[in-house]
């Protein structure tokens, strides 16, 4: 359990966290996308949970997208 000084309060503040969270997952995505190329995939997986980088990529910047919505109702913008 987080210390309560560091637990996030507030919907706002949640929808940050979540939003530096997505955007983290959106630079993985681009760096493994811009070392190995849009089609290739992660060969250590099994083959039912592959993905090309491209998919991956773009399931990242559609979870961003979703958390920007949220952010955006959540401080009103």
């Amino acid at each position: 359990m987080a210390h309560e000084q560091f637990r996030q309060h507030g919907s706002v503040e949640k929808a940050l966290a979540h939003l530096v969270e997505e955007m983290g997952e959106v630079m993985a995505a681009v760096g493994k996308t811009q070392r190995f190329g849009l089609e290739s995939y992660n060969p250590l997986l099994p083959p039912e949970q592959r993905e090309t980088n491209e998919q991956w990529l773009r399931r990242e910047v559609d979870d961003l997208k979703l958390t920007i919505a949220k952010l955006e109702s959540e401080a009103g913008w």
